[in-house]
C-alpha cells in the first residue's frame, strides 16, 4: 500500500473522482479522520494537492464522499450474505455479521466513519442516504427474525446491538486483542456470535427462532 505522502506513479487520471475516493479510504484506513487531508490523499494518488479540487469543494466534501462509499459497499455485501444464506431468517441475519467481519479484517475501516464524524451540512446527507440504506437492509432482515408486534423502535435498537457487536468483535480483533487465525474461522465464529444473540433474543421475546415474522407466545 503507498504511504500517506508518498505519489502513486503512472496513474492516468481516467476517474480521478473514483481513484480520490479509493484512496482516500485507505487512507483513513491508515490514519483515522484526524489524520485526513485533501494533499495526503491527492499525494497518494499522485496527483497536484490543487486536483481534487475539481471534484471536492472541500475536505469535508471528499470525506462525506469516502464515508458514504464505504456504507455503500458494506450493505451491497450484507446483503448478498444474507442471500447466499438461504431461506432461513435467522441464518440471514447472522450471515451479515460474517460479512461485517471480513470486510473489516480485509479493509481495516467500517462503520466507524459515520458515526465518530459529525458531517456538516451539506455533506451530511451524502453520508446519511447510505447509512438510511444499509439500516433499511438490517431491518428488513430483523423483521423476518423477530416477532410480529415487534415495535419500529424495538427493531432499531436490536439492529443496532447487532451491528455494533459485531463492529466491535470485528475491530478488537483488528487491534490484537486475541491471537489472529485464518479469516474465515474469525467470520465463522462472527457468525455463530450473531446467531446465538439473534435466537436468544427472540426466545426471550417468546417467538420460534427460524420462523419468519414469528408470533408472540409460540
Amino acid at each position: 500500500m503507498s504511504s500517506p505522502t508518498t505519489p502513486r506513479r503512472g496513474y492516468h487520471h481516467g476517474d480521478l473522482r473514483a481513484e480520490l475516493i479509493r484512496e482516500g479510504i485507505a487512507l483513513l484506513a491508515e490514519t483515522g479522520v484526524a489524520g485526513f487531508s485533501v494533499a495526503k490523499v491527492a499525494a497518494r494518488a499522485g496527483v497536484s494537492s490543487a486536483a481534487p479540487y475539481r471534484h471536492f469543494p472541500d475536505r469535508e466534501a471528499l470525506l462525506a464522499a469516502c464515508a458514504a462509499s464505504v456504507i455503500a459497499v458494506i450493505t451491497d455485501l450484507l446483503a448478498e450474505a444474507a442471500e447466499r444464506a438461504g431461506p432461513d431468517p435467522v441464518e440471514r441475519l447472522a450471515a451479515t455479521a460474517g460479512a461485517y467481519t471480513r470486510y473489516v479484517l480485509g479493509h481495516r475501516a467500517g462503520v466507524e466513519f459515520v458515526f465518530a464524524h459529525d458531517f456538516a451540512a451539506p455533506h451530511a446527507e451524502t453520508v446519511q442516504e447510505q447509512s438510511r440504506r444499509l439500516m433499511d437492509t438490517l431491518m428488513a432482515l430483523a423483521g423476518d427474525v423477530l416477532p410480529g408486534d415487534t415495535s419500529w423502535a424495538d427493531t432499531a435498537d436490536f439492529v443496532y446491538v447487532h451491528l455494533a457487536t459485531t463492529h466491535g468483535y470485528a475491530t478488537l480483533l483488528l487491534s490484537g486483542a486475541r491471537p489472529r487465525r485464518d479469516v474465515d474461522t474469525l467470520v465463522a465464529r462472527a457468525v455463530a456470535a450473531a446467531r446465538d444473540h439473534i435466537t436468544g433474543h427472540v426466545m426471550r421475546l417468546g417467538g420460534t427462532p427460524g420462523t419468519s415474522g414469528s408470533e408472540p407466545g409460540g
